[in-house]
């Protein structure tokens, strides 16, 4: 049975491309996309890219400039659905961590993430983005199902996969307020959850706090909870969503 398409743009604003190319790496997923999706917009991916409107738009990489911001705002006017992908779209990626510094360090303005811009009506998190989770997206979209993120924390999936935990170690990890969906691939490694994936919706930040002092100072505390974005502050904006 042929299924009518529905047209498709990739764009990418300030970061590595690394979840694109994760989203190109695997064939076999972004073929079975194309089935579904005519693809008119996509730098990365293929020569010839046509305006608008879309049916769907991926975004990956946070908006760096004014630029970069009313190109957003104008791919939000001429898409039904924005898809943000990727730390750097979700919570304003490593770049963020900038916010921090006293702007005459810096000579930027503060970095933000797509959702501080515009609507965005689905986000898939990490760094990268898992290719099995943003073609599921992409096919509750097409369906017209309402696509959702796991709500466990990584620390549910160490335990599926018998990791000895960090924290008890005494090592800082982030994996309790952290949203699953990973595999808790870095933990596997013998790393620690760095938060790329955001926070739970159930996260416990006083008692994450608590956790970490016992490890770090006070700046190193900090920093952890920030390093792909202010973690603390995306929990609350997404809580008073819910």
């Amino acid at each position: 049975m042929n299924l009518p398409k529905k047209t498709l743009a990739i764009f990418s604003l300030t970061s590595c491309e690394g979840c694109q190319f994760e989203l190109l790496g695997f064939f076999d997923h972004f073929e079975k996309i194309t089935r579904f999706y005519n693809v008119l917009n996509f730098r990365l991916g293929q020569e010839e890219n046509l305006q608008g409107p879309y049916d769907v738009a991926i975004i990956e990489g946070n908006p760096d400039s004014q630029k970069q911001i009313d190109s957003l705002k104008e791919i939000r006017k001429i898409s039904k659905i924005i898809i943000g992908m990727g730390a750097c779209a979700h919570m304003g990626g490593i770049q963020s961590q900038r916010n921090h510094f006293p702007s005459k360090y810096i000579g930027k303005p503060s970095t933000k993430s797509v959702p501080d811009i515009i609507k965005t009506d689905f986000i898939v998190p990490g760094c990268p983005i898992s290719h099995q989770e943003i073609y599921r997206c992409l096919m509750d979209v097409y369906f017209d199902k309402v696509f959702e993120l796991p709500d466990l924390a990584v620390c549910f999936e160490c335990k599926q996969n018998n990791n000895e935990c960090l924290i008890k170690k005494g090592k800082p990890c982030l994996g309790p307020i952290t949203r699953a969906g990973c595999d808790s691939i870095c933990i596997n490694k013998g790393e620690a959850c760095l938060g790329c994936r955001g926070p739970v919706d159930q996260a416990n930040f006083p008692k994450m706090h608590e956790i970490l002092g016992t490890m770090l100072d006070e700046d190193e505390s900090k920093n952890w909870l920030t390093i792909y974005g202010d973690y603390e502050r995306i929990h609350k904006k997404d809580e008073h969503k819910r």
